[in-house]
């Protein structure tokens, strides 16, 4: 068992239950959009359902969120959580997806499908039940992946992966048995947070990993019940839609992805305590449509054409670098790579390092080949507005150095504070690093552009940082602060600028010391800031 004695799901049900019966204030837009979310709260309100939505609009980070952390029923939705444990069996070598099931008649499931049109004997695929499971709800091919993978297995697997929100509880009844002809027990509970995070990472190549994501965007796309969250959204050119539906007495839910001119839309909508006077239901699987409408053409209003997000090709690999070590005080005076980590602003940083107290003979440069420089499709930074703090949530800082020097890994940082508060430079302060990611913070999303991207050695969850480090990030913090006049509303963690999908820098680092601190010596050190130069003028 992967998730030991301390994975206790099922114990919080009945506080996550008894947390959802609080009416919310409303929808929660980011950025804040008042018209819009008094719109979607009406269309909810007006459903006669409880409902939770969580919407995103991947390219931009645009967000909209109801009761998106409270518990629903999931219905057919938790079959993705069953998609996730294939897919990761798969990628452990441990399922073949081409290996055939043998269906048998007592394995027939009541309900939604197609495998109980045919007589026992039949044999798909792995992957055909999987396809078939999403796309026509078939509870046949769920039940098989229940009892191949048991409930302990899959709810493990999601909490790993930071989607602790989406359980797998029941199992559906067989054909013909006393248990179908009865209210069905619950057979998932899911949040509309986590139900969305997962189709995010799919729909960007972030499930398990980017085969995984391809595949289960795949196996999920034009399934068979579009009647709710895409019915108003598909009849436009260059629109697709991969979803899951789920559907009980009383629920009513969907989510997926939708694809549009305008970027990718991510969706999970959940309803339930709907009553069972006449049309109660299609009310509330209307309103998922209207709903997912008026944010859809909201956001469309403002929003670039772009391309679809490409799963299909590979990306290409930075040129490999040899491994070069540098102190600043080296570096001065010329060396291999340098371009990549010591430039002028970066000259200037560790002039105001030193100070303010640094030791420019412990320090360090690494250059990294996971960056954008000018000889590898050139990506300056934009002004630097932003400081990201990370840890590494690793124990050692070679393990680090190591991930940051492989091409494949695709992540860089500009610094890394080591375990004893030693300071490594990475990347140059004039070029982007790859340390954010998905992002949005103040209404400024993909910080890649215009953040510095700082991790620590450790995991600030578990252990707290040294006290070595914590010197080092407040030198660090006061230095960057002075020298491109960043302000505290900026100073954030990767928690703050992926919320509900990060964790770092974590709950045991010392916000308030740093940016106290941080700010003193940033006050003493302006002085020796030569002031910005000034544009030049046109001839």
């Amino acid at each position: 068992m992967r998730c030991g004695p301390g994975v206790a799901l099922g114990a919080l049900l009945p506080l996550l239950f008894a947390c959802s019966t609080a009416s919310p204030p409303g929808p929660k837009a980011i950025p804040f959009s008042e018209p819009l979310a008094r719109r979607v709260a009406a269309r909810a309100e007006e459903s006669g359902a409880r409902m939770g939505i969580a919407a995103l609009h991947v390219e931009s980070g645009r967000e909209l969120r109801w009761r998106d952390t409270e518990t629903f029923e999931g219905a057919s939705v938790v079959k993705l959580a069953l998609l996730v444990e294939a897919l990761a069996r798969s990628r452990e070598g441990t399922l073949e997806l081409s290996g055939r099931w043998l269906m048998s008649g007592p394995a027939v499931a009541a309900g939604s499908g197609i495998l109980d049109e045919f007589g026992a004997g039949l044999a798909p695929t792995q992957r055909d039940l999987l396809r078939i499971m999403l796309v026509l709800s078939d509870n046949t091919a769920a039940n098989h992946f229940i009892d191949a993978f048991g409930a302990d297995a899959v709810n493990c697997r999601m909490a790993e992966i930071g989607l602790a929100g989406i359980e797998l509880v029941g199992r559906i009844p067989g054909l013909g048995s006393r248990e179908a002809d009865a209210s069905w027990e619950p057979l998932g509970r899911m949040t509309p947070r986590d139900t969305a995070e997962l189709w995010r990472r799919a729909a960007t190549g972030t499930l398990l990993d980017k085969e995984s994501s391809r595949l289960a965007m795949r196996l999920a796309k034009d399934p068979r019940t579009r009647d709710r969250i895409p019915r108003l959204l598909l009849s436009g050119p260059g629109v697709g839609w991969a979803g899951k539906t789920g559907t009980m007495d009383g629920v009513r839910a969907d989510s997926g992805v939708l694809t549009t001119p305008k970027g990718t839309f991510v969706f999970a909508i959940f309803a339930d305590r709907i009553t069972d006077a006449p049309g109660a239901s299609l009310k509330a699987s209307r309103a998922m449509g209207e709903i997912a409408k008026e944010i859809v053409d909201a956001w469309s209003k403002d929003l670039p054409d772009r391309p679809p997000i490409d799963l299909s090709g590979e990306r290409v690999l930075q040129p490999a670098l040899p491994r070069v070590e540098l102190t600043p005080l080296e570096a001065r005076a010329g060396g291999p790579h340098l371009e990549r980590v010591y430039r002028d602003a970066d000259r200037l940083f560790w002039e105001l390092w030193e100070k303010a107290g640094g030791d420019l003979s412990d320090a360090c440069l690494v250059p990294m080949p996971n960056s954008w420089w000018e000889g590898f499709e050139a990506r300056r930074i934009d002004p630097l507005s932003e400081l990201v703090l990370h840890h590494t949530a690793m124990d050692e800082d070679e393990k680090c150095i190591a991930l940051f020097l492989d091409p494949a890994s695709f992540v860089s940082s500009h610094f890394l504070v080591g375990r004893d508060g030693r300071l490594y430079q990475f990347v140059s302060l004039e070029h982007r690093a790859w340390h954010a990611g998905a992002s949005y913070l103040h209404g400024r999303s993909v910080l890649n552009r215009s953040s510095i991207g700082v991790e620590i050695t450790g995991d600030g969850n578990r252990i707290p940082f040294t006290r070595a480090q914590i010197e080092t990030v407040a030198r660090l913090t006061g230095v960057l602060t002075a020298q491109f006049g960043l302000e505290v509303p900026w100073i954030a963690g990767h928690e703050h600028v992926a919320p509900g999908r990060k964790v770092d820098p974590g709950a045991l680092f010392p916000w308030n010391e740093i940016v106290r601190r941080g700010l003193t010596l940033a006050e003493t050190l302006r002085p020796f800031v030569p002031p910005p130069a000034e544009p030049a003028s046109e001839p």
